[in-house]
């Protein structure tokens, strides 16, 4: 990716978060009865009866009885999820963000990069049956003058994520305000070792990484008059994983190119943050980022997840002013390209957004567009494999018996027409239902 454009994405996420306090159900006390609902098993939709006792779902008729919801033939779904996103970090706009997320029916987000101190401002205000459940980074592992330092430092210094000028750029190279707490500097094996500690002490759910054109990075770690343009040593990409795993944490990867893919493959990742070609700029030779039928293979045999991450949505949306038609033809064709393998070769894929100020299910949408899944199979990405790749651990991503009791109620079937996932009029999260604000 050219380094212009990561500054001009970097515009679209300016940060938000928290600390992880992952709710347990039992949020609501109240049991419910629902009736008349079409419930997805992972195929369809059946005609069932559940109940929520506990914050769990069940088909047993608990003793008593609180309330009972009439859902009138509508269409019950786990809720949705998104694999990438920087929202959740700061105070100034975190309760229009929950109330976003919840509008659109997306509970469950992972923040790929986060202001650790802004997230742990706003703790308070997620992680609860009321709001979003929310796994951190807590700041990435970068190289000296990395992507992620101009995003961090130009938004603590310039407020805006990245200079324009050669004055700028050499303000950010000597600004240090969020290191340590955004962005961590690995150049060195030491490095890794005299910083680890700090790293665990700060609590993450996962390990970030930035991989950045790995192809040229002896080349452009000698630059003096960039920043943002390079990311880790690919050399040093083992030796993190196995920190990281060691203390039973996974590992997400930045990733542009092609090699930057197979350099974090090689090194034993569990999740691509992107899926290579989210952007191919005129200038870009679309060979860097396509993958080959054994890199997809290679792929699923890892059991890594590719989180699908458009990022500028706006530019291959017709109906925007920003539209760009050759851009688009351009990205899409690597992307249907990549896409293909990945199914083809059953690679797990989850869906995200990279986007400040929206949820992904404008992504989403644009994904089902493309037409390489079919409805099935872009619901199952979204409802199930999404919020299980956020939240291993917990029982979520189906309704079924002991799991937890939060879904959304649409009107219309998405199987028919997979844009009817707009169409909710309920929203109940872990025994309890949420009212928007």
């Amino acid at each position: 990716m050219k380094q212009s454009f990561v500054i001009v994405v970097a515009v679209l996420f300016v940060t938000a978060g928290s600390l992880p306090l992952f709710p347990q159900p039992g949020g609501g006390t109240r049991n419910y009865e629902f009736k008349n609902g079409r419930w997805f098993d992972g195929s369809g939709f059946k005609d069932r009866n559940f109940y929520s006792s506990n914050g769990r779902l069940t088909t047993k008729k608990p003793h008593r009885i609180d309330e009972t919801i009439d859902l009138d033939g509508g269409f019950v779904v786990p809720p949705f999820a998104d694999a990438h996103t920087h929202h959740f970090d700061s105070s100034y706009n975190i309760d229009q963000q929950i109330q976003m997320y919840l509008r659109d029916g997306v509970f469950y987000a992972a923040v790929q990069t986060d202001v650790r101190s802004g997230a742990i401002a706003v703790a308070a205000k997620v992680n609860r049956p009321s709001s979003v459940d929310v796994s951190y980074s807590h700041g990435a592992l970068t190289s000296s003058f990395g992507h992620g330092v101009e995003i961090y430092e130009g938004l603590a210094l310039l407020h805006r994520p990245g200079p324009i000028n050669a004055e700028e750029i050499k303000k950010l190279r000597e600004s240090h305000l969020r290191e340590n707490d955004a962005y961590y500097i690995i150049d060195t094996a030491d490095d890794l070792n005299q910083k680890w500690p700090r790293i665990l002490a700060g609590k993450p759910d996962f390990i970030k990484i930035y991989l950045l054109t790995t192809e040229e990075f002896e080349a452009r770690k000698k630059r003096t008059d960039t920043i943002g343009d390079r990311g880790v040593d690919p050399k040093l990409v083992p030796l993190i994983v196995d920190k990281a795993h060691a203390a039973g944490l996974r590992v997400s990867a930045h990733v542009d190119t092609v090699n930057d893919y197979r350099v974090a493959l090689r090194g034993g990742v569990d999740m691509m943050a992107h899926l290579p070609g989210y952007y191919i700029s005129a200038q870009d030779d679309p060979k860097a980022y396509r993958l080959t039928d054994s890199d997809a293979a290679e792929t699923a045999k890892r059991h890594v997840t590719v989180i699908i991450s458009p990022v500028a949505y706006d530019l291959f949306n017709p109906q925007s002013r920003a539209y760009d038609a050759a851009l688009t033809l351009r990205t899409d064709a690597v992307r249907v390209h990549n896409l293909t393998l990945l199914r083809k070769h059953k690679a797990s894929i989850a869906f995200g957004s990279d986007r400040y100020g929206s949820t992904p299910v404008d992504d989403v949408l644009y994904l089902s567009r493309l037409g390489i899944y079919s409805n099935l199979e872009m619901l199952k990405i979204w409802c199930e494999g999404t919020p299980k790749l956020i939240f291993p651990e917990r029982k979520i991503g189906q309704l079924k018996e002991g799991y937890e009791a939060s879904f959304v109620v649409l009107t219309r079937n998405p199987l028919e027409d997979f844009s009817n996932v707009r169409t909710i009029r309920i929203r109940f999260k872990q025994g309890a239902l949420i009212n928007l604000k």
